[in-house]
């Protein structure tokens, strides 16, 4: 019954299927995988499966074509059922903020994990206010806010980025700045702090999670 109740309250907050505003650009439509590629630059080998892009387990993770500064980001993750596996192996992926900040995507419905590690974390750093994941084999939401590093006339850092997330329409993180970069698996070699743009990386971890209705809405 609680499940339940959880489940209702996520689903009013929901903010499924949100169009994408005039000035967004859309990064996947159902139709094409043009704006995204692989670790190497080769172009994106991820599967459209009726409209819906799902994670190729036998090739790496992939990254927009395009970097961003400021921007706000809309995508739909869903989750498969692996009862049958249980932590980290459970339908895990993860969304990176330039290609390092991890917002971590995992079946974190009943499946306890380590701290800083489940569903709506940012990786390594925080957990989420709430839990706010829907069960495996249904749509779940993250509204991304996300203000990138600043930096003086020297390059140095004067303020770490940024980051408010919206799980399924829930505030989970409220302007966290995030203090380290916790991903290798792009831009290697070179500083996190140094990286006024990045793009957006969507983990292949060996689980075939699908991704619909992805945009992203540049700020100024």
């Amino acid at each position: 019954m609680i499940a339940a109740l959880i489940v209702t309250a996520v689903l009013q907050h929901s903010t499924l299927l949100a169009p994408a505003p005039k000035n967004a650009v859309v990064l996947f439509d159902g139709k094409d995988t043009s704006a995204w590629v692989q670790g190497d630059s080769s172009p994106c080998k991820w599967n459209i499966v009726d409209g819906v892009l799902e994670v190729n387990t036998e090739s790496d993770s992939i990254h927009t074509k395009q970097e961003f500064g400021d921007y706000h980001l809309h995508l739909e993750f869903w989750l498969p059922k692996m009862l049958d596996k249980t932590s980290q192996g459970r339908a895990n992926s993860g969304c990176y903020q330039h290609g390092r900040y991890e917002v971590q995507i995992l079946d974190s419905y009943e499946n306890p994990t380590y701290k800083f590690g489940g569903v709506g974390a940012i990786y390594a750093q925080k957990d989420p206010d709430k839990n706010a994941v829907q069960p495996p084999e249904t749509w779940n939401t993250y509204d991304i806010d996300f203000k990138a590093p600043r930096f003086d006339k020297d390059g140095k850092l004067t303020a770490q980025p940024i980051i408010t997330v919206f799980h399924n329409g829930i505030r989970i993180h409220n302007k966290v700045a995030i203090k380290n970069q916790y991903s290798d698996e792009a831009m290697k070699g070179q500083p996190a702090d140094k990286l006024k743009t990045g793009p957006i990386l969507l983990q292949n971890h060996g689980c075939k999670i699908r991704f619909r209705n992805i945009w992203i809405q540049p700020k100024k």
